[in-house]
C-alpha cells in the first residue's frame, strides 16, 4: 500500500505543482485587468448574455486580461528601443546605484536577469558541467564552470584557473563559488540540464544517456 502510495504522489505532485504555478502566473498578470475587462464585455449585452455564467464571463474577461497584458508588454518593450526611454532608463539606473543598500540589491538583480536573458552566442554563465575536488582532494563534486577570472586573480597565481559554481543539494539557488585549477577540472558527458537534476535529487535521478550515446 505504502509503495503505491508514494508513486501516486510522484505522479500527482508535478501535476499539481505545475497547474498550480501556472495559475498563480495567470492570476498575477490578469487580475489589475480583469474589471476593466469585464466592464467592456458587458458594454456587448448578446455576448454577456450569451455567456450565461459568471465564471464563463470571468474566464473570457482574464484571456482578453492577459491579451492586453501581452500587448502592453510588447508595447513597452517597442518604446524602450526609443532614444528617449532609453536616456531616461539610463537616468533611473544612475539614481538606484547612488542609493545606499538599494543599489547593492538592484545591481545584483540586474545582473543575474541580463545573464539570463542573454543569447546563447553572449550567455557566459554556467558554461559546461564539470567534477572538481570538493570538499576535499579525496571526493569530487558536481559542480558549473561560469564566466571568466578576474585578471586581479589570475595574476596571483601561475596556474591557470577556472570559476567553478558548485550548487548545494536539494537546493540549487545557493552553493559554494571557488576558482579551481584547470588541471583539477574533469570534463563529464553531461549537460548542464542532466547535472543539476543529478545534483537536486541527491544522486537518485541520474543521466540516462551520455553524449557519445545520443
Amino acid at each position: 500500500m505504502k509503495k503505491y502510495l508514494l508513486a501516486g504522489l510522484a505522479f500527482l505532485l508535478p501535476l499539481v505543482l505545475t497547474a498550480w504555478v501556472i495559475i498563480f502566473l495567470l492570476n498575477l498578470f490578469t487580475d489589475p485587468l480583469l474589471d476593466i475587462a469585464t466592464y467592456v464585455l458587458a458594454k456587448f449585452p448578446n455576448v454577456y448574455d450569451f455567456l450565461n455564467s459568471y465564471s464563463s464571463v470571468e474566464l473570457i474577461a482574464r484571456i482578453c486580461s492577459l491579451i492586453m497584458t501581452c500587448l502592453f508588454i510588447l508595447f513597452l518593450g517597442v518604446i524602450a528601443q526609443m532614444f528617449f526611454i532609453n536616456s531616461l532608463l539610463l537616468l533611473g539606473n544612475a539614481i538606484l546605484c547612488k542609493i545606499p543598500f538599494v543599489k547593492s540589491i538592484y545591481k545584483l538583480c540586474k545582473d543575474v536577469i541580463n545573464a539570463c536573458f542573454q543569447s546563447k552566442e553572449e550567455k557566459k554563465a554556467f558554461k559546461r558541467s564539470v567534477m572538481v575536488p570538493f570538499p576535499s582532494e579525496d571526493s569530487q563534486c558536481i559542480g558549473f564552470v561560469s564566466g571568466e577570472v578576474p585578471k586581479a586573480c589570475q595574476e596571483k597565481v601561475k596556474t591557470p584557473l577556472v570559476p567553478v559554481f558548485v550548487p548545494t543539494a536539494p537546493y540549487p539557488i545557493s552553493g559554494y563559488f571557488m576558482l579551481v585549477p584547470e588541471s583539477k577540472i574533469n570534463e563529464i558527458d553531461m549537460t548542464k540540464e542532466e547535472a543539476l537534476k543529478f545534483t537536486v535529487s541527491c544522486g537518485v535521478i541520474t543521466p540516462k544517456r551520455t553524449k557519445d550515446e545520443s
